[in-house]
């Protein structure tokens, strides 16, 4: 064999492993794994904000093996856009309120109802009983498991005029949910009620659809309402409460450790929202609210409460039938 043979032998046996580390490289390159989190909120929305720290920690316990790409500012739709297509799989994973009890356990939503809980505390005692635990047993019959919750403040009002009383509120044009109890309650204290997705919340105010909304602190301030709104009441009416939520087919599709990462991560996000920035967000957009024009009033929050409660009640007796208002408040 002549040296010019030799030589070409050589350079074929590299070539043919070179190919062949590559090929037997294939298999890791393929798994990388991308997860498409939508959301209805805006980039700086606490619901964003647990979205990334999610995405944060995935991509980190999982050395890059995980993507978590977040369509936030409702890229994908409204939040029912969004949670009907986590439910069906077209996207992986959404984080969001409470609209999942709306659409898919309408007797457990007073969970995300006004004048029902004093506090967040009291929420998360009823939400960690036999009573939340069966809301969340229909969302995984609906192929949505929850991941974590986290608070996001308590709901205030805004409106373009000064609201101390029920009486305050009769016949003003109020955005609220798109839930007919909201309707019910909102009524009952005298808003002319209009039920607008929360991607034309800003339009609908600015152009004089409605001349009041309800929110916490962070919608307000992403959804930039200082700009349409004079008045920020401090009705204090709900803890709001969001959600890191994933397809149950999807996660259960996953090797273990896949979902060991992702289950883990789910609950240390909602626990870094919870402890590291509601408190100091909200206390942060109050000042930034009222630096950009909004005028603070403090209303008479028993004379709100006393007005809801005989629609409350009956709200327990009809749609919200699988417990009571005194079993709520047990906990």
């Amino acid at each position: 064999m002549s040296v010019k043979t030799k030589i070409r032998k050589v350079v074929l046996i590299s070539v043919i492993s070179i190919i062949g580390l590559a090929v037997f490289s294939l298999p890791i390159w393929a798994k990388k794994i991308t997860i498409r989190m939508a959301s209805a909120y805006p980039p700086g929305h606490l619901c964003v904000k647990a979205g990334e720290k999610f995405a944060e920690l995935v991509e980190q316990q999982s050395e890059g093996e995980i993507v978590v790409k977040i369509f936030s500012g409702g890229a994908m739709g409204g939040e029912r856009e969004n949670i009907e297509m986590l439910k069906q799989g077209t996207i992986e994973m959404v984080t969001s309120g409470l609209m999942p009890l709306h659409m898919l356990a309408v007797e457990y939503s007073f969970f995300d109802a006004p004048y029902i809980f004093p506090d967040y505390e009291q929420w998360e005692r009823a939400w960690a009983s036999p009573i939340g635990n069966k809301a969340k047993e229909i969302l995984l019959n609906n192929n949505i498991q929850i991941l974590g919750h986290y608070l996001r403040g308590f709901r205030e009002t805004t409106a373009n005029k000064p609201i101390y009383t029920p009486e305050d509120l009769k016949g003003v044009k109020m955005r609220i949910p798109q839930d007919p109890t909201w309707l019910k309650i909102w009524s009952r204290l005298g808003a002319v009620c209009t039920a607008v997705p929360l991607t034309e919340l800003y339009s609908s105010l600015q152009t004089g659809v409605c001349e009041a909304s309800e929110g916490p602190f962070p919608q307000i301030y992403s959804y930039k309402l200082q700009e349409v709104q004079k008045y920020l009441i401090l009705t204090h009416h709900l803890p709001s409460v969001g959600l890191i939520e994933i397809n149950k087919s999807f996660l259960n599709s996953l090797d273990k450790h896949y979902q060991k990462i992702i289950l883990e991560a789910g609950k240390e996000a909602a626990r870094y929202v919870d402890e590291e920035l509601t408190e100091k967000v909200n206390a942060e957009l109050i000042i930034k609210l009222q630096k950009e024009g909004m005028t603070v009033v403090i209303p008479d929050a028993d004379a709100f409460k006393n007005k809801a409660e005989p629609i409350i009640k009956e709200l327990f007796s009809t749609v919200w039938n699988v417990t009571t208002w005194e079993e709520i408040l047990s906990y």
